[in-house]
């Protein structure tokens, strides 16, 4: 059978008059009573914000309160307790350490009458405030974003596989926005990562960036030209030029606002092979037409 459990989670806070707070307590077996050996007694509840992962508090008692209230742990008859039961708690109340699912009863504060169940569902009990959901994610949502399967950028030469040395040669890289979406502390996570900086190696030990402009194609009429990203080879041979991409981003909480993460992810591209030629220049005497085996026929 699926158990049921309450949206509000019960925290039990007694604020005596005359003196500091204290706790409900268990008495040793399933139950446990509020105090009442004054008029000033709040029953306080902890309960959670739907859609936000935030913790709230209210008081269910007034002063002069009326009402008293108890409760009865649900996995034990008497003083017995049931393991499969008892295992459930690990399950169900899991936001603070401690947690125990309960039944709720009220009546008439010293009536003597018959204790009436406040709801047909069990919540969970803590002896201290659960820990914000929200900021938990923040606290871990950095790592969430830096381990998602961010795809690299794709790097672009012109000209490409070879060049010549002493010529600009031109780098983009296309990178794009991408979304990933998630659950973490059972809260549906968006994340939202766009390419920010990008940080050239152009395997001939020279590193340009970080630097924001991710370069673009030219036109083959223009290669040659320098641009912002384009670079010179000044020696030949053969180079695997790459390029690293940072990533920003933001994230998103059960379809809330987007709020910015205190960090980046870097994503390395697959490397490019490059050869780097030279060009020679002579004279030629020999008409092909005459001499088809003369230089540069």
């Amino acid at each position: 059978m699926k158990l049921k459990v309450s949206a509000i989670v019960a925290f039990i806070a007694l604020f005596l008059s005359a003196g500091a707070p204290a706790s409900a307590k268990d008495n040793g077996g399933g139950s446990g009573e509020g105090g009442v050996d004054d008029d000033r007694v709040y029953v306080g509840a902890y309960f959670e914000i739907p859609g936000s992962g935030e913790w709230s508090h209210f008081d269910t008692g007034v002063p002069e309160n009326l009402t008293e209230y108890r409760f009865e742990l649900k996995c034990f008859e008497g003083d017995v307790g049931n393991i499969l039961c008892l295992n459930e708690n690990e399950r169900y109340c899991k936001a603070a350490a401690g947690g125990k699912l309960v039944y709720w009863f009220s009546r008439l504060k010293d009536s003597g009458q018959a204790w009436n169940p406040l709801s047909p569902d069990p919540s969970c009990i803590y002896a201290e405030k659960p820990r914000d959901i929200g900021d938990q994610i923040r606290e871990t949502i950095l790592n969430e974003f830096q381990s998602r399967p961010i795809l690299p950028g794709t790097l672009a030469l012109q000209p490409s596989p070879h060049t010549l040395i002493g010529a600009h040669t031109n780098f983009y890289v296309e990178a794009t926005e991408q979304v990933f979406d998630f659950a973490m502390f059972e809260q549906d996570i968006r994340i939202v990562a766009r390419p920010t900086e990008y940080e050239w190696s152009y395997g001939d030990g020279t590193v340009y960036g970080p630097a924001s402009p991710a370069g673009g194609p030219l036109p083959p009429g223009r290669w040659g030209e320098e641009t912002s990203t384009s670079h010179v080879y000044r020696a030949t041979g053969n180079f695997q030029a790459s390029v690293t991409v940072y990533f920003s981003a933001e994230y998103s909480i059960n379809g809330g606002p987007m709020v910015p993460i205190d960090g980046r992810a870097t994503v390395p591209s697959a490397p490019v092979a490059i050869s780097v030629w030279k060009s020679e220049s002579h004279n030629v005497a020999d008409d092909c037409r005459v001499n088809p085996a003369g230089y540069g026929c």
